[in-house]
């Protein structure tokens, strides 16, 4: 059964828990299930979109979670985690390509390179290494949780405290909750970035959480409409057009409603 500890099942929290760490069990075959849900929204769970390079992109997005990788020194606004990634499957003693080992950023520097050279033997390496490292995926985005939901508390007031730990209880009671929490987070980030925001507004977990209306019956439901709402704020706020991709964001974020984990 999932369990994520350190008082999230409490309405309040005190401030000393913030600091503490929050765990998460699974067992296998639900680590295998999140791992294939995560996969069937990042990539359709097709072996070649696990490297991949979206058009208006400025880096190619990677493995199961989609990590991006930055081709060069100078780094975009969002996020990059495939770095860490790897440096996770070396902590776990996971044998990388040489050139692999040794790349500090993506060794393509356009998207027109990446396709090119998306049958030639790098990239057929990674997708294979990718692929048989689905389950230390897993555990990667959920190491992030775990260590994300105290950087949101803390980066959070006491109202603002008491309003995320009180919607993480109720998601929280239910696996499928919790798989909405490490989607959420892996798919837009925790919230804490000034980089990741628009005109001063976040699109990440905690602007999802803040913003789920506190006496729903369904939290799920709760978190799809909140997240719609977010996303759809982002896009408006956007300084480019980002219309293209709510549709697809919608779908996903509605989706967390009909998830069943046994």
């Amino acid at each position: 059964m999932w369990r994520l500890m350190c008082g999230v099942f409490l309405l309040f929290t005190s401030l000393s828990c913030i600091s503490q760490s929050y765990s998460i069990n699974l067992t296998p075959q639900q680590a295998d299930k999140l791992g294939r849900l995560i996969w069937q929204n990042e990539g359709q769970q097709k072996l070649q979109h696990l490297t991949t390079w979206n058009k208006n992109e400025a880096f190619p997005s990677l493995g199961l979670g989609h990590f991006i990788w930055y081709p060069s020194t100078e780094k975009g606004p969002f996020k990059e985690q495939f770095p860490e990634l790897l440096q996770f499957f070396k902590h776990h003693e996971v044998a990388l390509p040489q050139w692999l080992a040794h790349s500090e950023q993506a060794p393509w520097k356009s998207r027109e390179q990446f396709y090119r050279e998306f049958d030639q033997a790098p990239l057929t390496e990674l997708r294979l290494l990718l692929s048989k490292q689905l389950d230390l995926q897993v555990q990667f985005i959920i190491k992030r949780l775990e260590t994300g939901i105290p950087l949101i508390l803390a980066d959070s007031n006491k109202t603002e405290t008491k309003v995320i730990n009180y919607q993480l209880a109720r998601l929280t009671t239910l696996p499928e909750g919790i798989f909405a929490l490490l989607d959420y987070i892996n798919f837009k980030g925790e919230g804490l970035l000034s980089k990741e925001s628009y005109q001063g507004e976040g699109w990440g977990l905690k602007q999802v959480l803040l913003t789920m209306p506190l006496e729903y019956d369904d939290p799920l439901r709760a978190f799809s409409l909140s997240a719609d709402e977010v996303l759809t704020r982002r896009v408006k706020n956007a300084p480019k057009d980002e219309l293209r991709w709510l549709e697809g964001w919608r779908v996903r974020v509605h989706g967390y409603q009909n998830i069943v984990v046994n």
